[in-house]
């Protein structure tokens, strides 16, 4: 009875050892162009509504905002936004938005 219960435990032992990479090895099959593939712009309209003109910063470049004038910018996914000049509701430096897929044709209002 203890001979039968070692033979069957090493079988049961062996299969999943056996069977392990091959379960694994499925997660490797990723096309190459998903890792090196270019990044995705978001198109997005940004919308001063602070009553004074601006200047805000997305990554390196700096963008005037005149007041009510729509400004619609292409910015790559996790782009951060923030204000470049004071107004009565924020500092310089202030985060405004960080640019996700979820933000596609959307317009952005800053006060």
């Amino acid at each position: 009875m203890n001979f039968r219960n070692l033979v069957a435990a090493s079988i049961v032992a062996t299969s999943l050892l056996a069977a392990s990479p091959v379960v694994h090895a499925s997660g490797l099959n990723t096309p190459v162009r998903a890792m090196f593939g270019k990044t995705k712009t978001i198109k997005l309209t940004l919308m001063n509504d602070s009553g004074s003109p601006m200047e805000v910063k997305a990554g390196d470049d700096v963008i005037k905002l005149e007041v009510g004038k729509p400004v619609t910018v292409n910015l790559p996914a996790g782009t951060r936004v923030v204000s470049n000049t004071t107004t009565e509701n924020s500092q310089a430096g202030t985060l405004i938005a960080e640019i996700s897929i979820s933000l596609i044709g959307a317009t952005i209002h800053i006060k």
